[in-house]
């Protein structure tokens, strides 16, 4: 289809299509179901933009120019009422389907060129390592709550997604050259291969599940919880601890960034790979320097200067 004629002008919900059906076709292999709910969830947004501005809600490719990615970065931020961050993150998505329409022939000229992405730093929820025994120690009241704690920990422990935790099988547990037990495995968000050494509390916890009554006839090797059920109930465990934190799956990732493996001198290097990144940016975002870990840095350094001596003239 590249570099093909056209006879009638293609349209914004055409390349929408497109690529959606794309996406559609190859969950599970490249991409996951919420992958393409944002897609769709973000061309919602669009065709109320345009029909706030245009009173229609579809145009064509050769028609998106500049003016119109900023008017929508503008009303993103305003009417629609996102935050930066999330406005960037839609952007992207039309980003992507201008992109495509370039290199399939359904447009000519990119209407990004002008366009600098910005974000806020966020801050990015984990737990100490204090929280981390508190959580991994509570006797809770119901076995609902104990399977997805347990499932969180795991995350804590791997730094696996909750989408990557619930889909591990049997075969994903493999010997590594150390004769240690590791997780080997492909992320569902980017399809990136992952090899994780397994840590102690890990392997207590695929051990524990290993007769659960539900996984006798399936090769997963933890229970399945949908994820909204998951966070509902980190909810009720959060609680249950009497913690003000606001927890999500995603709080495990960035607990293994920072509390698990930084603090404890793992390489950022070793720990992007860990995490499936292809970038050391990405890791950067999750990980964050603790006070544990800058008193351990700093620890040699304080030695060194315990006993300087200054000259300190009257006052």
């Amino acid at each position: 289809m590249q570099g093909e004629e056209l006879d009638t002008p293609k349209t914004l919900s055409d390349i929408w299509t497109y690529h959606t059906t794309h996406i559609a076709g190859l969950i599970g292999k490249q991409y996951t179901p919420g992958t393409l709910q944002k897609y769709k969830s973000v061309f919602r947004v669009l065709k109320r933009f345009m029909l706030l501005n245009s009173q229609t809600d579809d145009i064509r490719l050769d028609k998106i120019d500049y003016r119109f990615v900023r008017a929508f970065d503008y009303y993103l931020k305003t009417d629609y009422g996102v935050k930066i961050n999330t406005a960037t993150q839609m952007l992207k998505k039309l980003r992507t389907m201008m992109k495509i329409a370039i290199e399939i022939g359904w447009a000519k000229q990119d209407p990004f060129i002008a366009y600098r992405a910005h974000n806020e730093e966020v801050f990015r929820e984990y737990l100490t390592s204090e929280e981390l025994r508190e959580l991994a120690e509570k006797n809770l009241s119901k076995k609902r709550l104990h399977v997805a704690r347990d499932l969180f920990l795991f995350s804590c422990y791997t730094g696996l997604s909750y989408a990557d935790t619930v889909k591990l099988t049997k075969s994903d547990i493999v010997k590594g050259e150390d004769g240690g037990t590791w997780i080997q495995t492909h992320r569902m968000k980017n399809n990136n291969r992952v090899r994780i050494p397994l840590l102690a509390p890990a392997l207590e916890l695929i051990n524990h599940y290993k007769d659960y009554p539900r996984l006798k006839d399936d090769e997963a090797i933890l229970p399945k919880l949908s994820n909204q059920k998951a966070n509902a109930y980190l909810k009720e465990i959060t609680k249950a601890l009497g913690w003000n934190k606001y927890l999500t799956y995603h709080c495990a990732r960035h607990t293994f960034a920072t509390t698990v493996t930084l603090t404890n001198g793992v390489p950022i290097e070793t720990v992007g790979q860990m995490l499936g990144h292809k970038s050391i940016r990405s890791t950067q975002i999750y990980a964050r320097v603790t006070d544990t870990k800058v008193s351990k840095d700093m620890r040699v350094l304080k030695k060194k200067y315990a006993g300087q001596k200054l000259f300190l003239a009257d006052i």
